[in-house]
């Protein structure tokens, strides 16, 4: 990966070409979207593309790593601290509301620029560093959810979090890439309730 530019007008292109990468791994996909039409979608020259990035592989890695990024951003806002319900008199965690939350940060990732997303994610059983990048997206989201199973003295706590965030995310792959005959609220709650019955039923 090549070193960020420190003039302003070189970061404005180098910030057009990954804008214009997006777009165009998302709606041509991986095969059709080259350097050359990058550059052209971006209005610069194929040269400056080759000046900020050593190829198409080495774009869509950093608009990986600007989507990770967007997961830590979310992250943060994750609580895992005691929500009152009306079911819950007694107080404690609510582990219903804890997996809305993570269902929806991982809904409104996989949704925001779903195309762009597939092509990722067929490109990562080719692409390492690529893979490397996407895992950990996903396992700051897995860590949350580990971190509240240990807190319920859970026995093989990485193994229940590992099964309940794989569940979580197939749960959204299904939804936002194939045909749902259910609206996305009622995929969240429902999605959210089996997830929290699962961990209840571990407990037992």
């Amino acid at each position: 990966m090549k070193t960020l530019p420190t003039q302003k007008r070189a970061l404005e292109k180098r910030k057009a070409l990954i804008q214009a990468a997006r777009v165009s791994f998302a709606e041509c996909g991986y095969e059709n979207t080259t350097a050359k039409t990058i550059a052209e979608a971006a209005g610069v020259a194929t040269g400056t593309f080759y000046q900020n990035f050593e190829n198409k592989d080495d774009l869509l890695r950093v608009i990986a790593q600007q989507k990770r990024d967007e997961i830590y951003q979310a992250v943060p806002g994750l609580s895992t601290q005691t929500v009152e319900t009306e079911e819950q008199s007694r107080g404690g965690y609510s582990t219903e509301a804890l997996f809305r939350q993570v269902l929806e940060i991982v809904y409104d990732y996989h949704e925001s620029e779903a195309e762009l997303h597939q092509v990722m994610e067929q490109r990562r059983f080719i692409d390492k560093d690529l893979d490397e990048i996407l895992l950990r997206s996903e396992n700051v989201m897995e860590e949350k959810v580990l971190a509240y199973v240990k807190a319920h003295n859970t026995s093989n706590p990485e193994a229940v979090a590992y099964n309940l965030f794989a569940m979580a995310e197939g749960l959204v792959h299904r939804h936002v890439f194939g045909k749902p005959n259910s609206s996305k609220e009622d995929t969240l709650e429902l999605g959210a309730k089996m997830l929290a019955c699962y961990f209840e039923c571990d407990q037992h």
